[in-house]
């Protein structure tokens, strides 16, 4: 017989010290990215987890039935721990994968966006701006870590923390490189060729 106990932690209710970084940034429900402040701790076959939701929906149906939803998470967060790259054995911070994530990000809210941050028309439920994209290098092992993408134009060494935010000098010839805020090379700069 598994024994299997959930404790629903509730956003905003724990002090900085105390908040809880789920295993996997992926909703165990779903698989959308996890929306800060909704976690749960959920202890599994006498280890204890913190799961993640997108969403409060996610969250009431994991609540309904946490079993299901938390061995197919665990199953995927798993499969996805067995990479075949080799990572330089002195590697730090989130550049020793080759993974980078995409996340909505609103330019007019200043904020990263879940699934409920969005209208049915994709746009932010605030301000009703389209949000755009940004990237994120993503590690993972026993927890995810990650860290944002800035750019930089080789030509003409502008710099910004998005994209679309990129100022070129004029006559300018754009030759991109993101950068890891984290570890501040390249992506994946770590990774053993």
């Amino acid at each position: 017989m598994r024994y299997c106990t959930l404790i629903l932690v509730l956003a905003g209710s724990l002090s900085a010290q105390e908040t809880y970084q789920p295993f996997s940034r992926a909703c165990v429900v779903d698989g959308y990215e996890v929306r800060p402040g909704f976690t749960a701790q959920y202890i599994h076959e006498g280890t204890k987890y913190v799961v993640g939701f997108c969403c409060t929906g996610c969250r009431t149906k994991f609540l309904g039935g946490p079993a299901g939803y938390f061995e197919t998470a665990l199953a995927n967060y798993k499969s996805g721990l067995k990479k075949k790259d080799k990572v330089v054995p002195d590697a730090t911070g989130p550049c020793d994968c080759k993974r980078l994530i995409k996340v909505p990000w609103c330019v007019s809210c200043q904020r990263e966006l879940g699934k409920d941050d969005l209208l049915a028309t994709k746009v932010c439920k605030r301000c009703e701006t389209k949000p755009i994209l940004t990237e994120f290098c993503l590690k993972v092992a026993e927890t995810e870590d990650r860290a944002r993408i800035t750019y930089l134009c080789e030509g003409c060494k502008a710099t910004a923390d998005l994209e679309v935010e990129l100022k070129h000098e004029d006559g300018c010839k754009p030759k991109l490189k993101k950068i890891c805020s984290k570890s501040g090379t390249a992506p994946h700069a770590t990774v053993a060729k």
